[in-house]
C-alpha cells in the first residue's frame, strides 16, 4: 500500500470518526432540548392545581360579606289602633310575665287609665330619657305589676316608628304619693322606663325602674 492510500485512509477515518462525534453532539443537543421541553411541561402541570387554589381562595375572599345589620328591633306587623276613646295611641307595652299587653295612651287622667295605661311623663316612646308609665292596681291593668322581679325583662312599641326596644328591670321600690323622684329625667341620654301603680290601699305607690337592654 502506497503512502497515497494510507493518507487517504486515515483521512476517511479520520472523517468518519468526526461524523460520530457530530451526530453525538446532535443527539445529545436533541434529548436536552426534550427534556428541557417536558420538564417545563410538567413543572406547568403540577404549578396548575395550586394556581387553581390560590384562585379559589381569591374568589372565596371575594365573595365574603360583612352580614348586613337588619334594623334594631323593627317589627313590621304588629297592629295597634291610632285612637283609643278621644286618646291617642303612642305605643304598646307587653310584660309576658304577668300577662299584659296594653296600649299606651298619650294622657295620664281618670278617663285614661279606665281604657288603659297611659303615659304620665317623659319622652315618646323608646326615645332616650324616662319614659314613665301609670296604670291602675286591678286585674286587666297592672295588679300583677308585685310579681316582677329585679331581672325581669318586658319590652314596648312605638306605634309610629314600629319600632321595639327590650328593657331589663333594674330596681323595684314602694315610695309615697308625693315622692316623684321616679319621674328623674337624669338619665344619661339612656332609655328608661318607669312603672307605677297603687299597693293595695292606695295610700303608696309601687315603682319598677327598668333599662333598656
Amino acid at each position: 500500500m502506497t503512502i497515497y492510500h494510507r493518507a487517504r485512509r486515515a483521512k476517511k477515518k479520520q472523517l468518519n470518526k468526526k461524523k460520530v462525534i457530530t451526530c453525538l453532539l446532535l443527539g445529545i443537543i436533541l434529548c436536552s432540548f426534550i427534556y428541557l421541553l417536558v420538564s417545563n411541561k410538567i413543572w406547568a402541570i403540577k404549578e396548575e392545581p395550586s394556581d387553581v387554589a390560590t384562585g379559589e381562595e381569591k374568589v372565596t375572599e371575594e365573595v365574603k360579606e360583612e352580614p348586613v345589620e337588619e334594623k334594631k328591633d323593627e317589627i313590621a306587623d304588629v297592629e295597634i289602633p291610632a285612637t283609643m276613646g278621644k286618646y291617642e295611641v303612642l305605643g304598646q307595652l307587653v310584660i309576658e310575665k304577668i300577662g299584659v299587653t296594653k296600649n299606651i295612651l298619650n294622657i295620664s287622667e281618670d278617663a285614661s287609665l279606665k281604657l288603659s295605661v297611659a303615659k304620665l311623663y317623659g319622652p315618646d316612646v323608646n326615645a332616650s330619657g324616662n319614659f314613665c308609665i301609670s296604670g291602675h292596681n286591678w286585674n286587666n291593668m297592672l295588679k300583677r305589676l308585685s310579681e316582677m322581679q329585679v331581672g325581669d325583662v318586658f319590652y314596648m312599641i312605638n306605634r309610629k316608628t314600629k319600632t321595639k326596644i327590650n328593657y331589663k328591670i333594674y330596681n323595684i321600690y314602694t315610695c309615697v304619693p308625693e315622692d316623684l323622684s321616679c319621674l328623674d329625667q337624669n338619665d344619661d341620654g339612656k332609655r328608661e322606663v318607669t312603672l307605677i301603680t297603687c299597693n293595695p290601699g292606695g295610700l303608696t305607690r309601687l315603682i319598677c325602674k327598668a333599662r333598656e337592654i
